[in-house]
């Protein structure tokens, strides 16, 4: 009998890799709805270091595909920027000081929640 709980972490990560994809495509026929502030986050992801253009595409370190295992924080998740921005369950991998970001009791130190909260809290001054 085969173990189903003793998945590779490969087997896993092509998993996720699958779902995040079906995610967005359904995204793009308006089944799920976009984070609000995609735009954003995408902006933040096209000026960061990591960022890769393959055939025409940016994505956050070289896609998932030519390098499935990875370190979020060094290599980058692998996804097309902009559906990981459309995702709202999404999160950048890096942190300002492109450390590995921590999510930790409802707070994140991901560069797009640092860069939401900075923007609600200067809202907030007005």
């Amino acid at each position: 009998m085969p173990c189903f709980t003793c998945v590779s972490p490969v087997f896993k990560s092509l998993g996720r890799a699958a779902a995040k994809s079906a995610g967005a495509k359904l995204r793009e026929f308006g089944v799920f709805a976009d984070k609000v502030e995609w735009a954003q986050r995408a902006a933040i992801c096209e000026r960061c270091p990591m960022r890769v253009i393959f055939r025409g595409t940016s994505h956050c370190g070289k896609p998932f595909t030519h390098q499935i295992d990875r370190d979020d924080a060094i290599d980058g998740c692998g996804c097309p920027t902009v559906a990981k921005a459309k995702d709202p369950s999404e999160h950048c991998p890096v942190d300002h000081q492109f450390r590995a970001a921590v999510n930790a009791n409802g707070i994140c130190t991901c560069k797009w929640c640092v860069a939401n909260q900075s923007l609600t809290s200067s809202a907030n001054l007005r």
